[in-house]
């Protein structure tokens, strides 16, 4: 920081209302955007005057890695970013206000958390670690104070300011960024070999806090701290709280072994756990798939001129389906009466066993047999990872009549759009073939 310790009154078109946290980057204040009328949270960070062109810069890049990182992500476990910019000697980030407390609360703070509350936090980071990844993100700085618990108990992860993604970006390199109580084991050595599981140990090691009220290593020095995460074990769990069931310490402790592969594989094999461990989390699975959902259709050219309420109708009245990459969705001449929404990833058409078309993210196919029920007229096999949304006249007779007039009035929209596209494609090969 700069010096300045008073709160600013104003950042750009924001009113700061008060500081709510302090991090190493910065300051986070409640604010309050007068244009869309909402409480949002702002993250400051100052410029020192002291500091040479070459280390502010990076400090700027560390900075606004977050909202490279978090801003093209929208999950109901994951913090959404709105905005961002710089004025006079500060950086500043838009989020999502949430009305809650860090987890640091929990392990260092006065709050308690009982192990069944403890797994519903755990599953629903688990479920939000899950979709970081698949979007090809590493969080790198998982920690009880970068995870907000609402006061309605639902779990936001944030701070994705030394994020590593897959597209080319990596924030400035430092010798160890982030906190490295959390880390693993690979990500304190020269080698900093970072993998989807160096999260999962982070999120780990966060449950163990949370298990046993108290950090999983003590230590004097970094050197220390380092030394006892890469060689030693942490005290185990029933020894320092016998009131965690044995399999829940088990579950912890899996996700904090030293070595990657014996970890476990996955944040979605993670939650699959916790749910087994505990039957109750079926319903909190529900919830959050459903959140899922409803931010993935939000977000989709399809469903723009919805209200809230409306996407939640949907959402009841539709059916999903997960494809592998290759696999046939709808087959060419069998008769098909749905209506399918591309919520992720991407297909191709093949007609006559010949690649035709390629559709992605947003676009819709099987308008012309949910209207005539004629057998489909090509095949389309997912090229990627796909889900899909289906809706059938049967389950969208369960919305309310306002709802289905507007989506009928777009599923029109878009099927006459198709329609005259289709049509230029022949005029243009018929005067193709005239001319020549």
């Amino acid at each position: 920081m700069s010096g300045k310790s008073n709160k600013p009154k104003k950042i750009a078109k924001y009113d700061i209302k008060r500081r709510i946290g302090r991090g190493s980057m910065g300051v986070v204040y409640e604010a309050y955007d007068p244009f869309v009328q909402r409480t949002v949270a702002i993250k400051v960070a100052h410029t020192p005057k002291d500091m040479d062109d070459a280390t502010v810069q990076k400090l700027r890049e560390l900075f606004f890695a977050e909202v490279y990182s978090a801003g093209r992500m929208h999950h109901p476990s994951v913090v959404s970013v709105y905005d961002a910019g710089q004025q006079d000697d500060l950086n500043y980030i838009v989020m999502e206000f949430v009305d809650g407390t860090t987890l640091q609360e929990y392990v260092t703070g006065g709050r308690t958390l009982n192990p069944k509350q403890i797994v519903d936090v755990i599953y629903q980071c688990a479920k939000g670690l899950d979709y970081i990844h698949r979007e090809g993100i590493i969080h790198r700085d998982l920690k009880p104070g970068n995870i907000m618990l609402s006061n309605d108990g639902d779990v936001k992860i944030m701070d994705f300011s030394i994020a590593h993604v897959d597209v080319g970006f990596e924030a400035p390199n430092v010798e160890v960024q982030g906190s490295p109580m959390y880390m693993p084991p690979e990500q304190l050595s020269e080698e900093k070999r970072l993998v989807a599981q160096s999260d999962i140990y982070s999120l780990g090691a966060v449950m163990y806090a949370l298990l046993a009220r108290k950090t999983p290593y003590k230590a004097n020095s970094l050197e220390s701290l380092i030394y006892k995460i890469t060689n030693l074990e942490p005290d185990p769990i029933l020894e320092v709280n016998s009131d965690v069931p044995e399999h829940i310490a088990a579950i912890a402790e899996k996700a904090m072994q030293k070595i990657i592969y014996d970890r476990y594989e996955s944040a979605e094999m993670l939650a699959k756990d916790l749910t087994l461990a505990f039957g109750r989390l079926r319903g909190v699975g529900e919830r959050i798939d459903m959140q899922e959902k409803w931010k993935t259709l939000r977000f989709l050219a399809f469903f723009k001129d919805f209200n809230d309420n409306q996407i939640t109708e949907v959402v009841n009245a539709s059916e999903w389906k997960e494809f592998k990459k290759g696999e046939v969705i709808v087959t060419e001449g069998e008769p098909e009466t749905a209506f399918y929404i591309i919520a992720k990833g991407g297909v191709e058409v093949v007609k006559n066993e010949t690649v035709v078309g390629l559709m992605k993210q947003g676009d819709c196919f099987g308008e012309i047999a949910f209207l005539t029920r004629q057998p489909r007229n090509a095949t389309i096999a997912a090229r990627t990872e796909v889900s899909l949304m289906s809706i059938s006249d049967s389950l969208m007779e369960q919305a309310s009549t306002e709802t289905q007039v507007r989506y009928y009035r777009i599923f029109l929209e878009n099927l006459i759009t198709r329609l005259s596209q289709a049509t230029d494609k022949l005029i243009e090969a018929d005067i193709t073939i005239t001319d020549t």
